[in-house]
């Protein structure tokens, strides 16, 4: 598994510096958006599996159009709004023609809008920081502290974790991994300060490395609960050693979101 790990970096991480360093924000918003359907397709998948309908068409093409208003500012916040709540109501109407047990038929739309937002709104956050001045900085850094985090936690949780984090939700998670992957987030963000980000403030690289290294374990239990209740070990695997597309996206899921907030509101 972990030669797996290391083979599928070596492939990724080259593709994904070129694409951040050379590819302009509207084909990185292309890239992410085509991830975002993936990540519905394993959430459908998995639905399916444990005997809940989802809307698969409505879901699929709510979330790219979701993800494309977030992106192009329009038709602003207000618009927004009346394109979730249109996207609700097309859900339960769609719902209405369909056949089969009520509850089943409101689980389908319940899970397949959750899905939506779980997957197009939190990770519409990531375009939009790519389209800031510094965009391309800030996807790095983004990267670079979530995945310090996440590889830290598992290295030092599969070789010295003792104590339990959350047993009932995640048996394989521990205390010393949460704690390896706090630091390694830490570390993450001044490493970030010193090798491409010397803008960054030493008060702002300490609690960007330590918000974004909590948040980003939140995700990750967030998805673990998400595969504990439809019962799987992985979303899926598409990428080899680290099981499905939501595996590995899912502390950027809550990480995104929490780096262009701050970036926003105490960098701008």
């Amino acid at each position: 598994m972990h030669l797996k790990r290391i083979l599928s970096a070596i492939f990724f991480i080259p593709l994904f510096f070129l694409l951040v360093k050379f590819g302009s924000p509207l084909l990185f918003f292309f890239v992410l958006s085509a991830a975002i359907l993936i990540g519905l397709y394993e959430i459908f998948l998995l639905l399916e599996m444990k005997g809940i309908l989802p809307l698969k068409f409505l879901g699929f093409l709510g979330g790219w159009v979701l993800s494309f208003l977030i992106f192009s500012g329009y038709p602003g916040r207000d618009g927004l709004l009346v394109s979730l709540a249109f996207l609700l109501i097309a859900f339960l109407v769609s719902t209405l023609s369909r056949d089969g047990d009520f509850w089943l038929r409101i689980q389908g739309a319940g899970a397949t809008f959750l899905a939506v937002l779980y997957l197009s709104l939190l990770l519409s956050f990531l375009p939009l920081l790519r389209k800031m001045p510094e965009g391309a900085v800030y996807i790095y850094y983004l990267f670079l502290v979530t995945w310090a985090g996440d590889t830290g936690a598992f290295y030092m949780g599969i070789n010295f974790g003792r104590h339990k984090l959350c047993p009932g939700l995640s048996p394989g998670k521990s205390i010393e991994g949460s704690i390896a992957g706090l630091f390694s987030s830490l570390a993450a963000s001044f490493l970030a300060k010193g090798w491409f980000f010397p803008g960054l403030e030493t008060l702002h690289a300490l609690i960007l490395g330590i918000l974004l290294g909590i948040m980003g374990q939140l995700g990750d239990l967030s998805e673990s609960l998400l595969k504990r209740g439809l019962e799987v070990k992985d979303s899926g695997s598409l990428i080899p050693g680290h099981g499905g597309f939501l595996d590995r996206v899912d502390s950027l899921l809550f990480t995104g979101p929490s780096l262009y907030f701050y970036v926003t509101c105490c960098l701008r």
